[in-house]
């Protein structure tokens, strides 16, 4: 039986056709329906300055479109990058976000996140992050059976002579560390949530301007993609 409808969360400064892709490859492993969440760079710009409603916004209508008129319950969120500390906004626990409350956890059975920085250095740079974590730390509805699964990369291990520079200094820059793998932009302690499954893919990178990636094909795909959202399929083996 095929999974509930698959919503796409992009990541920082993106674009909705970036995910088309992913999208295509969803609906063939799972044979559910795809939805890529329409945030747009100037969401994100918007949402450093005044925070992540608007963006919120249309990931919460997204979802309630993909299950509108359908049988299914719950959606599956799969978010990249900064677009999974969004989705963990959305989804939401005992805390308010700036005022309002979004509940998306009612609406969701899994989250799958791929690279994205859930943990990183308290720096002001990345204060929408350690917002993101104080309000909401973790995985706060792993107990009521919403499934948590981080996914990482590992293409560029920065602790490698002749990894590049600019790797490191992101590794830095995000988890404090520099000599660590990562996937040229996150490194993978970032990706983790405590409370979640961690799996680890060799030989990708963060998107699809730095080479292969999380969301290049099928074959990649089906390297991270949860088995119990399969239809068939051989069983991942998570890296915890």
């Amino acid at each position: 039986m095929a999974p509930g409808p698959i919503v796409i969360v992009g990541g920082h400064f993106s674009k909705s056709r970036d995910y088309r892709g992913l999208a295509r490859v969803l609906g063939e492993i799972t044979g559910s329906e795809t939805h890529v969440v329409e945030i747009t760079p100037s969401d994100w710009l918007l949402g450093r300055l005044r925070g992540y409603h608007r963006l919120l916004s249309r990931i919460q209508s997204t979802v309630e479109r993909a299950l509108s008129g359908g049988p299914s319950e719950k959606a599956v969120l799969v978010a990249h990058s900064a677009g999974g500390v969004a989705a963990r906004v959305y989804l939401g626990g005992e805390e308010a976000y700036r005022g309002r409350r979004y509940s998306g956890h009612r609406r969701v059975s899994h989250l799958v996140t791929l690279a994205s920085p859930h943990r990183v250095v308290d720096r002001a740079a990345l204060s929408p992050i350690t917002e993101a974590n104080r309000l909401f730390p973790e995985t706060p509805h792993a107990a009521t059976g919403l499934r948590y699964v981080s996914v990482a990369g590992n293409a560029v291990d920065g602790a490698d002579p002749e990894s590049p520079l600019v790797a490191r200094k992101r590794y830095g820059f995000f988890g404090g560390e520099e000599r660590v793998p990562g996937d040229g932009v996150i490194p993978v302690e970032s990706t983790r949530l405590a409370g979640g499954e961690s799996v680890v893919v060799d030989g990708l990178y963060h998107d699809h301007h730095r080479g292969r990636w999380y969301g290049s094909d099928r074959e990649t795909v089906e390297r991270w993609w949860p088995a119990d959202l399969r239809n068939g399929g051989p069983a991942l083996t998570p890296s915890l």
